[in-house]
């Protein structure tokens, strides 16, 4: 995060082309990393403990967990879904009921009266952008600690991360409604266990295949669909030169 602040705060690079380009550079720089340590490792998997596995697994929560039909269903979940609500949740506050917060969102319609009016633009983009990738990092340890299981694998995030960027457009960059889309998306990366297979036999590549293929409908709508209520911050994704203001 640090590396792409500097490069399109500082250096004011595309953030687009940077993304990517980092993006490239972070799968292969882990399975670099991964690899080596396996060589390196006496046993044939790199794996963690199974004490700290234990401890991030599903939380029973005492009184709630064992409700019948909503204990299940809400409270016997692993310590990152919990983590995920509380950010989310925390996000919405900050964004929408903090002095902060406002400038945030005044940064991202219009920097140049953001910063007529006295707010320390790059200052302020410097820190969401540094708080923005520690919230992604906790997204990359819950794909390497739960859903593989503390298993080290190559490419452990698997596209993950482009399912969060339609996602934070699914929810037109509002964190609240970010909760509810993560349980839609969440519901089709999980539907080939549940769908009945008596009915039809579908192959569980479509199953992979279908969160990406929401993914780029939310996208294509989304680009159709012009209202500035449901559109991005005015001057998201481009860069910010004060000498032009």
């Amino acid at each position: 995060a640090l590396i792409y602040a500097v490069l399109t705060i500082t250096f004011m690079a595309d953030q687009n082309v940077t993304g990517l380009t980092l993006t490239i550079f972070g799968v292969g720089l882990s399975n670099f990393v991964g690899e080596f340590m396996l060589i390196s490792s006496p046993s044939s998997s790199l794996k963690l403990p199974e004490q700290i596995t234990v401890q991030i697994s599903n939380v029973n929560i005492p009184g709630l967990s064992n409700i019948p039909l909503l204990g299940p269903l809400l409270f016997q979940y692993n310590i990152f879904v919990y983590l995920g609500l509380v950010v989310a949740l925390i996000c919405g506050l900050y964004l929408k009921h903090t002095k902060t917060g406002l400038n945030v969102r005044a940064i991202g319609e219009n920097p140049a009266a953001a910063d007529a009016a006295g707010i320390k633009v790059t200052k302020l983009k410097y820190l969401n952008v540094l708080i923005g990738g520690g919230i992604c990092g906790i997204g990359g340890a819950y794909c390497s600690m739960i859903i593989n299981g503390g298993v080290w694998m190559n490419n452990p995030v698997n596209g993950q991360g482009w399912i969060s960027v339609a996602l934070v457009i699914f929810a037109v960059w509002n964190p609240l409604r970010a909760i509810l889309g993560s349980f839609i998306f969440g519901a089709f990366n999980i539907l080939k266990y549940y769908f009945p297979k008596t009915i039809i036999t579908i192959p569980n590549a479509f199953y992979d295949m279908l969160p990406f293929v929401i993914t780029a409908l939310v996208l294509v709508i989304t680009s159709i669909r012009k209202s500035k209520e449901n559109s991005q911050p005015a001057s998201c994704g481009t860069n910010y030169f004060r000498e032009e203001r």
